[in-house]
């Protein structure tokens, strides 16, 4: 008498595997769906960051000078940002090079605003104020003001 091996899963098997799969795709999708929101929102946090600590150079530089008078402040690279009497970066209506949020960014980042980001200006002699933003989920806005050379 010849006893026959059985090879192979039977449908219980499989049908637990797919069950198992099933469960962990479930868990895993969602995490991976958020990971574009989560992606916009470093973004816009290393933004904020990089433009704060690029007025912080100007100011910085501008106190380093020791004139403490409103004007233009020589960066590296041949870049010059003109700051008001408190040393703060301008959006200012009387310089066409730096009359706009978008054109200010340009010169403390060294590079254009990053593609489908809007930004808004306020300018004022001396002063201004200006809006950076990154729409859609995960986005947000990035504030500055000339005033007291604050980002938020």
């Amino acid at each position: 008498m010849t006893k026959r091996v059985e090879e192979g899963f039977t449908i219980i098997e499989l049908v637990i595997v797919i069950a198992i799969i099933a469960i962990l795709a479930a868990v895993a999708l969602p995490k991976f769906v958020d990971l574009a929101s989560d992606a916009r929102t470093a973004a816009l946090a290393g933004v904020r960051g990089g433009l704060g600590a690029s007025v912080s150079v100007v100011h910085a530089k501008w106190l380093a000078g020791g004139t403490g008078v409103a004007g233009p402040v020589a960066l590296e690279g041949g870049v010059s940002v003109v700051v008001n009497a408190a040393g703060w970066p301008t959006i200012d209506v009387t310089n066409a090079a730096q009359d706009t949020t978008s054109e200010l960014y340009n010169l403390l980042m060294s590079t254009t605003l990053p593609a489908n980001w809007t930004s808004t200006s306020t300018p004022a002699v001396g002063a201004g104020s200006g809006t950076i933003t990154l729409p859609g989920t995960g986005g947000g806005t990035i504030t500055y003001s000339a005033v007291a050379g604050s980002v938020t």
